[in-house]
């Protein structure tokens, strides 16, 4: 009985620090996305249940308590303060926006990208008979079957949400998965300062948006301009249907407007879009960065 009641309360103990460390790690990666009220507010309730669920864990290990005690508290600080460095910015926007182009300016200047388009296709490709399956009466692969063939792939799913739904369902959470991995190692293994993911279905896949900050929209104001960059790129060789379909398939861009921090416009030229980045982003990122992130940095 004895055995029983010590194994029972040793996995208890270590559920119960795995529990408090990840709250106290979410936080930390939440820090810069929420109000100082707030966040105040959630730190004060967390640390009340922990310090009750402590006393009543702790008491029963009496004869370790301080130790105990002092080497949880060790582990939740170190895991808010990992949860801190793990914050990122986020680029995202319509398809034919310009979102790569900005990309590509923010890269020049220093910021160190992740791109998810490349995450998704290697991903993709590493799972090409699944996708297949997926799809039986679509040819969705290359000539050679060992890989996904993304412009097929693309006019079957964006042509029907039905199927988008399905691919979503088998890629999204590799994809996260991948993500999370590439951060983990830019920020901890890199020890890049300003990282900024860049992500096309940020707002739809909803994950990264509760703690990427500050986020990113690339928009235009005029759809025809979207359009006829679409139908322009030589990737692509959309007709206008194809392309409004394509367009059709994303979230409205007032959704978009609404729910990001730093807005980027670009009707106009390269240069533009250039100025207006390092205008508006370049002092927002860089303060946030020192301000959240390097505060305790360790």
């Amino acid at each position: 009985v004895m055995e029983f009641r010590d194994m029972f309360w040793a996995f208890a103990s270590i559920g119960y620090i795995g529990s408090m460390s990840g709250f106290a790690f979410v936080l930390g990666l939440c820090n810069a996305k929420i109000s100082s009220k707030t966040f105040i507010k959630h730190t004060i309730i967390i640390i009340i249940v922990l310090y009750i669920l402590s006393f009543i864990l702790l008491r029963i290990l009496y004869d370790w308590y301080f130790l105990i005690q002092a080497i949880l508290l060790t582990i939740i600080l170190l895991a808010w303060v990992a949860g801190r460095k793990c914050q990122v910015a986020a680029l995202t926007g319509g398809i034919a926006c310009g979102k790569t182009t900005a990309a590509e300016i923010m890269k020049s200047h220093g910021l160190t990208i992740i791109d998810s388009d490349k995450i998704t296709h290697r991903v993709m490709n590493n799972i090409p008979e699944t996708i297949a399956q997926a799809f039986p009466h679509d040819d969705v692969l290359s000539a050679n079957r060992s890989s996904v063939d993304f412009d097929k792939l693309s006019k079957v799913v964006f042509a029907n949400r039905a199927k988008l739904k399905k691919l979503n369902s088998i890629t999204h959470w590799r994809i996260g998965f991948e993500i999370i991995k590439e951060i983990l190692y830019t920020k901890f293994i890199l020890k890049d300062k300003y990282v900024v993911l860049d992500m096309p279905l940020l707002f739809e896949t909803g994950f990264f948006t509760y703690f990427c900050f500050p986020i990113v929209l690339v928009f235009l104001d005029d759809p025809e301009i979207q359009i006829r960059r679409l139908m322009e790129r030589k990737q692509n060789q959309m007709s206008r249907e194809e392309a409004e379909v394509r367009i059709a398939s994303q979230l409205k861009t007032e959704f978009k407007k609404a729910h990001s921090d730093i807005l980027i416009h670009n009707d106009g030229t390269k240069d533009e879009l250039e100025s207006e980045i390092l205008k508006k982003l370049f002092p927002a990122i860089i303060t946030i960065i020192e301000q959240y992130l390097y505060s305790l940095y360790i």
